[in-house]
């Protein structure tokens, strides 16, 4: 007998929810990163562009976290994606019926504090709404 995967739609929604805002988090935190490491080129950036060992350091410390968290926030982002195309399935079978539920859910800041929301999940013309 052939056996199937267990899909849980709890976590499905979870993870729908916690990778979009830990997509727009760390999109945010690139953007400070890219505004920062852009502000220390301009802040030593003589005629000469001649740096300190400390200076380089600062700037390539800011650069790293830029693309640090650009590689955390795509990463989020394709996550985010899977979880809205399992959602959209989840809607095809239910025949776009609306979902209700409390969702545990970790801080997006990644402690390990969790809460419970309140969600639902409505379908409109393959469309997934999380409110």
């Amino acid at each position: 007998m052939k056996t199937y995967p267990v899909a849980n739609i709890e976590s499905i929604i979870k993870e729908y929810i916690e990778f979009k805002e830990r997509s727009i988090l760390y999109g945010r935190k690139k953007l400070d990163a890219e505004k920062e490491y852009n502000k220390l080129l301009t802040k030593y950036n003589g005629e000469a562009k001649n740096y300190s060992l400390q200076q380089a350091n600062k700037i390539y410390t800011s650069y790293l976290e830029m693309l640090a968290y650009a590689e955390e926030s795509k990463n989020a982002e394709a996550r985010f994606l899977e979880a809205e195309t399992k959602l959209r399935e989840i809607g095809q079978i239910l025949f776009e019926a609306s979902i209700s539920a409390d969702i545990p859910v970790s801080d997006t800041k990644g402690d390990d504090f969790s809460a419970t929301r309140a969600v639902t999940v409505t379908y409109n013309n393959g469309h997934v709404i999380v409110n």
